[in-house]
């Protein structure tokens, strides 16, 4: 009777044995578990920074095609009408190099108009750099009067520099329009400027995608 009983007792220590878990194999379980979780993180995290990562690429080159969309739109259509600044005085329908607020300033043709607003289709503009930002400027008619203020939208930043310039008749190349060297038929005894050059390059020079480069010819 005595025998049966341990049997018994053994037959159950041994079912519980099998039924559980050693503290060492909890411990190897959490360690596995412990690796696989860190594994999937780092998984995902690379997932999200690379999803992150082409987002703002994705971002930027939507912001250099709208810029470089926006600068072919002024550049190509520039057209020979002086206009008159707040102050009174006569700009020349393109003027580069002497104004230190602006980059460029010129009149252009093109822009839209609805039947119900009766405007011109020239428009004033201007461009500027802020810090590391190309800013665009125009205004809401073509002679100003005191206190008009221009329009600004900011185009694209994280610009290094910024340079353009001027293809004179002479085929050489200016930095300032109009150019201090020009040489034209006089009126009325004063020499006159040329309007336009033959073409304008502009060079963008960004932080992340180096040179951008646009020449126009001027028709």
């Amino acid at each position: 009777m005595h025998m049966r009983l341990s049997k018994h007792n053994n037959s159950r220590l041994k079912l519980a044995k099998q039924q559980g878990f050693t503290l060492l194999e909890l411990l190897i379980a959490s360690i596995i578990f412990a690796l696989m979780a860190i594994m999937a993180y780092g998984g995902l995290a690379n997932v999200m920074d690379n999803s992150e990562a082409s987002k703002l690429a994705l971002h930027r080159l939507k912001q250099l095609q709208q810029t470089v969309s926006v600068l072919n739109r002024d550049f190509s259509q520039l057209v020979s009408r002086p206009v008159r600044d707040e102050y009174g005085n006569q700009l020349p329908p393109l003027a580069a190099g002497s104004n230190i607020d602006y980059l460029v300033e010129f009149t252009r043709g093109g822009r839209s108009s609805p039947p119900a607003l009766a405007r011109s289709s020239l428009v004033r503009v201007a461009y500027r750099l802020d810090e590391d930002k190309l800013v665009r400027l125009h205004w809401p008619q073509l002679d100003r009067s005191p206190n008009m203020e221009a329009k600004q939208t900011v185009l694209i930043d994280d610009i290094e520099s910024i340079s353009i310039r001027y293809l004179a008749q002479n085929k050489e190349w200016q930095q300032q329009w109009p150019p201090l060297n020009a040489a034209e038929p006089a009126i009325d005894g004063q020499p006159a400027a040329p309007e336009r050059p033959d073409a304008i390059e502009i060079v963008l020079q960004l932080n992340d995608w180096g040179d951008i480069r646009r020449l126009y010819p001027i028709k």
